[in-house]
């Protein structure tokens, strides 16, 4: 388990105090600016703790069978981004893609037969009803995914704090962003402020739909909802790019994944070299360059949902893994996943 000390505990407090402020006073700025910096780098450190967690667990035909539906989607997310398919057409083929990834999980126990069901059948409700509704409540629900791989990961005796510091960073404080309280606060204290932009990225209002359903943009509390949702991204960075594969290293320092890739210094090197690239296609145009980040982005987030259905339902509930000297409680094999997956 990451232990920190009262001063670092004290320090990481602060540091999310200031984030979590300036989220709430430039709210364009705060998601413009991570999105440019941290969004790659994000996606490449999910994708590797994904297959370094699971993928060796993972049954070749399921593995198969959803990397195929994988492949289309991001065929017809392409398609729409490139101008091929119109976004009404594309966006609920997109949809049901991801419905049946879910449903590839329908197997095992009822448990898992229960939430392949429901989640295909939401998202497919939702493609036949609401598309970009149901996009911006899935972009809100992916910043969430850290807490299942949290879940999962976490030593059976440390399960509860780890828990309850990840609630608070993904649920409790967005929510009290989302209430418009603090927005408040801050304006009757510091006043209106000159609204920050600077990847020239347009107006608030032109980004609002990222996490806000289209019927609701003009609401007044659209812009706190926002605010909210980049909070949670801001807590979702931090978790796949430093936490999470802190935490696998102390509970699995031998895990590896199907696919051979860069460790250490030249992961991060990959990482900071996809930035660079990416940074100057966002100076350049932040719209087109955030519709081809999508593309990427796509990858990783639509394959977690297969993957933590499987994980989270695993027969013998949420795993601890390999046995480590200093956590003796950690017995349970990372076998029983294997076999769960498989079935």
């Amino acid at each position: 388990m990451i232990a920190l000390s009262n001063r670092g505990v004290a320090l990481a407090f602060v540091g999310a105090m200031i984030f979590v402020a300036g989220v709430i006073l430039a709210p364009l700025a705060v998601y413009t600016t991570t999105l440019a910096f941290f969004g790659l780098p994000h996606v490449l450190s999910e994708l590797r703790y994904v297959d370094r967690r699971f993928g060796r667990q993972i049954d070749r035909r399921f593995l198969i069978g959803v990397a195929t539906l994988l492949a289309i989607v991001v065929v017809v997310r392409s398609s729409v981004v490139f101008d091929v398919l119109s976004s009404e057409i594309g966006a609920p083929l997109e949809l049901l893609g991801v419905a049946l990834s879910a449903l590839f999980c329908f197997g095992g126990n009822g448990l898992r037969r229960g939430l392949a069901l429901f989640v295909a059948g939401a998202i497919g409700v939702g493609a036949a009803t609401a598309p970009f509704a149901a996009f911006a409540l899935l972009a809100i629900l992916h910043n969430l995914t850290p807490l299942g791989f949290f879940w999962q990961l976490a030593p059976s005796a440390g399960r509860r704090r780890i828990m309850a510091a990840a609630i608070g960073g993904f649920v409790i404080a967005p929510l009290v962003v989302a209430t418009g309280w603090p927005r408040a606060a801050l304006e009757s204290l510091l006043g209106g402020l000159a609204p920050v932009d600077p990847f020239g990225a347009g107006l608030l209002s032109d980004h609002l739909r990222v996490y806000v359903p289209p019927q609701f943009t003009d609401a007044s509390w659209a812009v706190d909802l926002f605010s909210a949702s980049v909070a949670a991204q801001g807590a979702h960075y931090l978790s796949v790019i430093v936490i999470l594969p802190m935490l696998l290293q102390r509970v699995d320092p031998s895990a590896a994944g199907l696919v051979a890739r860069p460790e250490g210094r030249l992961f991060v090197l990959l990482c900071a070299g996809v930035t660079a690239l990416g940074l100057l296609e966002f100076f350049s145009n932040f719209a087109q360059a955030r519709a081809v980040y999508g593309i990427v982005a796509s990858i990783h987030a639509w394959i977690e949902i297969p993957v933590l259905i499987t994980a989270l339902t695993a027969y013998d509930g949420p795993l601890s893994q390999r046995p480590i000297a200093s956590d003796p409680e950690l017995a349970t094999s990372d076998a029983s996943i294997a076999r769960s997956m498989r079935n």
